[in-house]
């Protein structure tokens, strides 16, 4: 079985950040996300930044596959703990930063991400370690289907070209409760039949460094799932054509590969909020064939009014 990389993140404070009591750098070998172990590699990490909530930070820059959703807030003003806060100073969340981590797995196989973290938190902070999880597992994933391939098609790497990992994390949205972001990635894997689109998520709750779902946004026992698998499917059809999705008659299910439009949570896993909308984001062939890609959905919180929880992460924006 394939391993996962040593992956280091190296963070520099700025003005008036404390490089004392918890100032380290983050190694992560042999991090047990899908029970591998670490092989030989080489790489780097970066930081960007994205916002300038804190201190003075460089011109705003965006690293490849890092972008920042301007519909929503990227500074939050919550106050933490001091052992949470790195700035003495200014014991807020702060703004958003983008890291940038580069590595090489077996042969010639390279990962180059990026991925959000709070320049107000130690990288050790539960907010910041979810932030980085959906990446590092899907770094994780790659070494997994590097090393499967190298050992049934020994010299797919060294005929077919390197292996590839990019992409990064798109920041919706950022208050003084919730961080939300959205990861895409594509990986390209010499010897395999096609590249893959990959998506996932991570709506964070910044008190605690709990990773919420989406039915958190909504009251419990309303029907927020029936209303948006409905909305969800009129806006794909508006994009798409009715009969491309699975499931929607004349239209051909015979690779329906995943959850689709049913009306359970599990076939919205993948989302963000932003001040405006409900964003969904669909896996590839989970909701029509190849060519749909990753498709993006939009539901307007006006369309959900009476079903977002008053009291919730998004409870702000209706009402």
């Amino acid at each position: 079985m394939a391993t996962l990389p040593a992956v280091e993140s190296i963070r520099y404070p700025g003005p008036d950040r404390r490089v004392g009591q918890g100032w380290w750098s983050i190694i992560v070998v042999a991090i047990g996300l899908l029970g591998v172990v670490a092989v030989g590699c080489a790489g780097h990490d970066g930081r960007d930044m994205v916002a300038n909530g804190i201190g003075h930070s460089p011109a705003p820059t965006r690293p490849p596959g890092g972008v920042s959703d301007q519909e929503g807030d990227l500074a939050s003003g919550l106050t933490v703990s001091e052992e949470r806060a790195r700035a003495a100073t200014d014991p807020t969340i702060g703004s958003v930063v983008l890291e940038v981590a580069s590595g090489v797995v077996g042969f010639q196989a390279r990962y180059d991400v990026s991925y959000p973290q709070l320049d107000g938190l130690w990288p050790g902070d539960p907010v910041n370690v979810a932030l980085r999880q959906p990446i590092l597992a899907e770094i994780a994933r790659f070494g997994d289907e590097v090393g499967r391939l190298e050992e049934e098609l020994p010299d797919a790497g060294r005929t077919g070209g390197s292996s590839t990992l990019t992409g990064g994390a798109v920041v919706h949205h950022l208050d003084n409760r919730v961080v939300s972001t959205v990861y895409d990635l594509e990986s390209v894997v010499a010897g395999a039949a096609r590249p893959a689109e990959l998506v996932s998520s991570a709506l964070v709750d910044l008190a605690t460094g709990r990773t919420l779902s989406i039915g958190d946004l909504f009251l419990p026992g309303s029907p927020w799932v029936e209303t948006v698998a409905i909305l969800a499917g009129r806006d794909l059809a508006s994009q798409f054509g009715e009969r491309v999705l699975w499931g929607t008659e004349g239209s051909d299910t015979s690779q329906v590969g995943g959850p689709g439009l049913i009306p359970e949570p599990r076939a919205f896993a993948v989302f963000g909020i932003s001040a405006t909308a409900l964003v969904l984001r669909f896996e590839r062939y989970q909701v029509g064939p190849e060519e749909l890609g990753t498709p993006t959905v939009r539901i307007p919180w006006s369309s959900l009014d009476g079903l977002v929880d008053p009291d919730g992460p998004a409870g702000s924006f209706v009402g």
